[in-house]
């Protein structure tokens, strides 16, 4: 539906005020320069704050929200893949892994590409990209012939599900700064629902059918994506960085006419917030330049390797070097604790969790899986246990900011795992536990809202998906601390180090530059 040029006239009962700041955005044959000269400029971020929260908004979050859940419902479903592939084709305990650490290789690769395509191309086309993708090999993988080609469909599978980055740069972009962090964080949320829908889907399908339903089921949620794609627009933030004002006019208007809100009129330009910060020992201001579409940075049109390879040394110069070495270390900080905790629930010498989950899977003369309906039963408690650590965030992110709450949380997760150096009860176990899980997902929710307000538009798809991919990397190496050790009588040794580990990434948080509590975000950078 079109929504150009649509626009609702200023009451007579609003002030001179309020009419002075909504700047005209309107554009046609009639429209001329002299006009503009007559106005303030007026930022993306200023029409979006102008606007408000409203059905947009909360359409755009119900959109990006089901792609956070599809993207959660496919890596829950790694638990099952697994044990149904090893039984219907004789794999060895290291095959079976394979198939696990294929998806986390996919995701590491495809969160740097699809970071900077969204920046290159537009998060709108990076988005669309990555639900495709992810669609189009999960189903492949359903109909897998052999292993191999299994472990192929699912590391493309991986390789999708790399571009969730661009779902959190293109939903922020449309969320007034007022109510920015708390609905970042409230959409995890949706990640924890993905998880618990994918467990009950699994409980409903793999006790009576083939293991091969249940991964084609999974890849539905891509496909309404996909249905639906054509509703969702650019950033307009991303528009104004490529020079396409005419384009972010057209957007605003469509999100001011379907809030019901005045259009704001005017004179966009992009943002000029200067913020003195503390970077490397040396103060700088981060800048955007003006409005005039020649001052567009050219950069961003650079395609293939020249262009990414720009975008890339922009994220380690002087102004963003401290911020992008630190969101890497704590990606890397919150995916090794996060996924680590996971696994050393199943490791932990607790009698009743022992012989639940340690148990060797025994094959059906069918060739399905013979899982224990307590199986399905430990996902689900596991996953249900992040949701009040999410509550937790929601509650506290706007209020306290991002680096106290970020910190307070890794905090409340090393003092929760710091127990469990020796045996203890069941119940004290599981307790603590449930604590630590808590913690960390309510930590790991904030840093996804945080990391894409540290950088400027022009860089904010491929910031995020650099850090995403360092964070994959501690995924990589928590299995040797979690289960190696624990299995080689090194518990002691094993639980420090996830004591340790978000101990130090608190402490950390106090060397981040800047709080984006409320701020208006940059589009670009200039050092002075």
């Amino acid at each position: 539906m079109e929504y150009d040029g649509v626009s609702r006239p200023v009451t007579s009962d609003q002030s001179v005020s309020e009419t002075s700041h909504l700047l005209d955005l309107h554009t046609g044959p009639n429209y001329h320069s002299d006009e503009v000269a007559n106005h303030k400029n007026i930022t993306v971020e200023e029409a979006i704050e102008t606007i408000g929260f409203g059905k947009f908004q909360l359409g755009i979050l119900t959109y990006t929200g089901l792609a956070w859940l599809a993207d959660a419902a496919e890596m829950i479903l790694l638990s099952f893949i697994g044990p149904s592939a090893k039984c219907e084709w004789g794999l060895s305990s290291f095959e079976e892994g394979a198939i696990t650490s294929a998806v986390f290789a996919g995701i590491f690769v495809g969160a740097y590409v699809w970071g900077l395509v969204s920046d290159m191309k537009g998060r709108r086309l990076g988005f669309m990209a990555t639900a495709l993708f992810t669609f189009f090999f999960g189903l492949l993988s359903a109909w897998s012939p052999t292993y191999l080609s299994l472990l192929l469909a699912r590391t493309l599978v991986g390789f999708g599900l790399g571009g969730s980055s661009v779902v959190f740069s293109l939903c922020m972009e449309f969320l007034p700064a007022s109510s920015r962090g708390f609905w970042l964080v409230f959409m995890e949320i949706l990640w924890t629902v993905g998880s618990v829908s994918s467990a009950l889907l699994a409980w409903l399908i793999l006790p009576h059918h083939s293991w091969r339903i249940l991964v084609a089921v999974s890849a539905l949620p891509f496909l309404v994506l996909l249905v639906f794609y054509s509703w969702v627009p650019e950033s307009p933030r991303y528009l104004m960085v490529k020079g396409d004002v005419e384009g972010a006019r057209k957007v605003l208007r469509q999100v001011a006419y379907i809030n019901g809100a005045p259009v704001p009129t005017g004179n966009l330009s992009l943002a000029k917030l200067p913020r003195q910060i503390v970077c490397d020992r040396a103060v700088v201001k981060i800048n955007t330049p003006s409005g005039r579409r020649d001052e567009t940075p050219r950069q961003m049109d650079q395609g293939g390797i020249k262009g990414a390879f720009s975008i890339f040394l922009q994220l380690f110069s002087p102004e963003l070097k401290l911020t992008t070495i630190l969101l890497w270390s704590f990606f890397f900080a919150n995916a090794f604790t996060y996924y680590g905790l996971v696994l050393l629930t199943t490791e932990l010498p607790v009698k009743s969790h022992d012989k639940l989950l340690l148990t060797e899977t025994k094959c059906m003369p069918d060739g399905r899986p013979g899982t224990d309906v307590s199986s399905y039963k430990a996902v689900l408690i596991t996953s249900l246990a992040e949701l009040p650590g999410l509550l937790v965030a929601c509650l506290i992110v706007e209020r306290y900011g991002r680096k106290a709450s970020l910190g307070a949380l890794l905090l409340g997760t090393s003092l929760f795992v710091a127990p469990l150096w020796k045996p203890l009860s069941e119940m004290a176990t599981t307790s603590l536990m449930f604590g630590a899980r808590s913690c960390i997902m309510g930590a790991f929710s904030i840093l996804w809202a945080y990391a894409p307000e540290l950088y400027p538009t022009k860089l904010r798809s491929s910031g995020l998906g650099f850090s995403n991919s360092a964070g994959r990397i501690g995924g990589f190496l928590c299995p040797f601390v979690a289960i190696e050790m624990m299995k080689n009588g090194h518990r002691v040794l094993s639980v420090l180090l996830f004591v340790a580990v978000p101990l130090i990434a608190s402490m950390a948080t106090l060397l981040f530059p800047i709080e984006t509590k409320g701020i208006r975000l940059a589009d670009d950078i200039q050092s002075d």
